[in-house]
């Protein structure tokens, strides 16, 4: 049996654009990883380059805007060619960012005081992200999918590449055009399914400034027979179980297939000594890492998907979303 890594990277990221470059730093997340194996160990933030076990992000509200986000997303399974190569097939769900620590449909900015009154603007005003139960968090609208096939997308030695990056705090509205999204390929909720509506203007532009991704849904698909051959929804890890750093929002998130969990909301952060106010939902609502097994004739391959996010910083990547072959 082929031990086989799906990678697909969702990066916020000032890196290399080289083959090589990309290779480096898959090494060089391997042998961090390694060294850090902090996952459900009571530590404070997300499984990251961190040695302590500390809490930085860039969804910081009081340095918002202040870093331009990087995502990247990257398939690796082309480097091992047919018949192990699949195609990966990617829906993010996206949701605002932030908690203003009072669930009464005022949304605040707590640093510069712009607030949205959910409860008072005409109804259908926020048709996605203010629903009828009265959230004004945790709802998670998904844009449209996007394939990493090599079509359209780079492709350096059969490993497929696309960084997404914009002036915007989240890339609803758009994403530049470069070498390694000659399409301009964002977070498009132009045509989001039933039971989600296209998001309107209103819509975007708070999600523009305030939100994130919060988990994909994710598919491997054999580009032969066009069959989906595994699927699963993941998100980052995070311990929202200490309370230093995390405490529930007491505000329930509608997940895809009608469930729901806790949101938690991050009350101390270990770069700024301030609560940076991010959302996360309660660990365990998705895994961070999964693995699943393809046949190819008489062959057995087996594949990774994980997402990481890392500490933030003007380099650093502020996550990783792969998949791939495992060695």
């Amino acid at each position: 049996m082929k031990k086989i890594v799906l990678s697909i990277f969702g990066i916020f990221a000032l890196a290399a654009c080289s083959e090589d470059a990309y290779h480096d730093i898959d090494k060089q997340n391997n042998g961090l990883e390694a060294a850090n194996t902090a996952s459900d160990d009571g530590s404070g933030g997300y499984t990251t380059f961190s040695d302590d076990g500390d809490y930085r992000s860039f969804w910081n509200i009081n340095t918002r805007g202040q870093h331009e986000m990087f995502y990247r997303f990257t398939n690796w399974t082309g480097d091992w060619g047919n018949p192990a190569i699949l195609d990966f097939r990617i829906t993010p769900y996206v949701g605002l960012a932030y908690f203003d620590g009072t669930h009464d449909g005022d949304y605040r900015d707590v640093t510069s005081g712009t607030v949205e009154n959910f409860n008072t603007v005409p109804p259908g005003t926020y048709p996605n992200l203010y629903d009828p139960t009265g959230n004004e968090i945790g709802n998670f609208m998904p844009t449209l999918p996007f394939t990493l096939d090599g079509s359209g997308i780079p492709s350096f030695g059969g490993t497929v590449v696309l960084e997404m990056q914009s002036g915007d705090h989240c890339h609803v509205v758009n994403a530049n055009a470069n070498s390694l999204n000659p399409a301009g390929v964002f977070f498009d909720l132009s045509a989001p399914p039933p039971p989600f509506v296209p998001a309107l203007p209103q819509e975007e532009e708070l999600l523009k400034d305030y939100g994130k991704v919060f988990f994909y849904f994710w598919e491997a698909v054999d580009p032969v027979t066009t069959i989906v051959v595994a699927s699963g929804y993941i998100m980052p890890h995070c311990d929202t179980n200490n309370a230093a750093y995390w405490t529930n929002s007491t505000v329930t998130a509608n997940l895809p297939g009608g469930g729901i969990a806790d949101l938690y909301y991050n009350i101390y952060s270990n770069d700024t000594g301030n609560a940076s106010h991010e959302v996360v939902l309660e660990r365990g609502t998705f895994p961070h890492e999964q693995t699943f097994f393809h046949t190819v004739g008489a062959q057995v391959y087996e594949y990774k998907v994980e997402l990481e996010t890392f500490l933030s910083g003007t380099s650093d990547p502020v996550s990783t979303l792969k998949l791939s072959i495992v060695y």
